[in-house]
């Protein structure tokens, strides 16, 4: 009987426990919200802080309930049977109306919220942007096109890493161009979708430069583990500078297409590293076989095989995935858009240090 009522009073001790650890780090509760850099965040937290000071006194109410009616309806001994309560209808009907005016009182001010101040500034031309970016994700990464304002082309595509200038207001189109995928930056803003031919809009404006990782968000496939999101955001003048430069870049850019024959230059396995780094290429080439051959057997893959040189195997294999299937391997997971993104010396580093390895 004693050990009994040793469990009984441990198990209330717990739940005590747990309910003072909810209650004594607020910090943490209020760490779900949005945080600096999105638009509308202040109004974001704004909701959530009135939603969760609705839902503090009702949790309290429930389990002091609970505790309650564990501690005053207890049975006392092993044959005792406690009172039943066949129920309250005045109770039970107050509850139920009380619970339906609070799902009222939180649809209307979500409602309120949706239909005014979340709504993206450059829906209702509030807000000119001052730089925007076609942000698009596919399986398994992301790949960005930058314009001036609303909408003057720089010429300027990056992936995986966006580079935004800090204060001031950047306009973010997403979609996506083949399953669902969900753009994550967790330190700055909320999560949106990017949807096969549909564009939602996300706005950061990001009050200190630095580096910012977020991810997707929506279970993908096989690499949505590694589908990440790199944001670096700069001094305005530094990004100015970076600005100036990549297009200087791009104006001299000649992309290689699908190009198979022209002969390209020597090609530098140290900048091809890099490359191979930007475009994320390690996410399905790693150390160990992914998605796609490890890194060490593309060489000698490319070496062995009969009827092409390793280069001409190589080049043919980054411009025209599907020109040949390998076996074990999906090809189509493998974007088919890196011609558009090489140009002839790019392709010729990448493949210099693919041999390398």
């Amino acid at each position: 009987m004693k050990r009994n009522i040793h469990l009984h009073w441990l198990g209330l001790a717990l739940v005590a426990a747990t309910l003072w650890l909810a209650l004594a780090l607020p910090a943490q509760v209020g760490a779900h919200g949005p945080a600096d850099g999105g638009a509308s965040r202040s109004d974001i937290n704004d909701l959530f802080s009135v939603i969760f000071w609705i839902s503090v006194p009702i949790f309290l109410l429930v389990e002091g309930l609970i505790l309650f009616a564990i501690v005053r309806y207890r049975r006392r001994h092993r044959h005792e049977m406690p009172d039943q309560v066949e129920g309250n209808h005045t109770l039970e009907v107050t509850w139920t109306v009380l619970s339906f005016v609070i799902i009222g009182v939180v649809f209307a001010l979500t409602t309120r919220f949706m239909m005014t101040r979340y709504e993206a500034e450059a829906n209702n031309g509030s807000t000119t942007p001052d730089l925007t970016v076609h942000v698009t994700g596919y399986m398994f990464n992301w790949d960005y096109e930058y314009f001036l304002g609303a909408g003057e082309e720089t010429g300027i595509k990056t992936t995986r890493k966006l580079t935004v200038p800090a204060n001031r207001n950047v306009l973010l189109e997403i979609t996506s161009t083949d399953v669902q995928h969900s753009f994550w930056l967790p330190s700055l803003a909320g999560k949106i979708d990017a949807v096969p031919g549909y564009t939602n809009t996300m706005w950061l404006n990001i009050k200190e430069p630095g580096q910012y990782t977020g991810n997707c968000a929506e279970y993908c496939g096989t690499l949505h583990y590694d589908m990440l999101i790199e944001v670096e955001a700069l001094e305005p003048a530094t990004f100015d500078t970076w600005l100036a430069g990549r297009m200087t870049s791009t104006e001299q850019f000649v992309s290689i297409g699908t190009d198979l024959d022209t002969p390209l230059p020597q090609g530098d396995a140290a900048r091809g590293a890099q490359v191979f780094s930007e475009l994320g290429c390690a996410g399905c080439h790693g150390a160990a076989p992914g998605a796609g051959p490890a890194l060490a057997q593309i060489a000698s893959d490319a070496t062995s095989h009969a009827g092409a040189s390793a280069e001409a195997f190589l080049r043919e294999s980054i411009l025209l995935p599907c020109a040949e299937q390998a076996s074990g391997y999906n090809c189509q997971i493998m974007p088919s858009n890196y011609g558009e993104k090489l140009d002839a010396q790019g392709l010729a580093d990448i493949i210099a240090y693919l041999l390398a390895n």
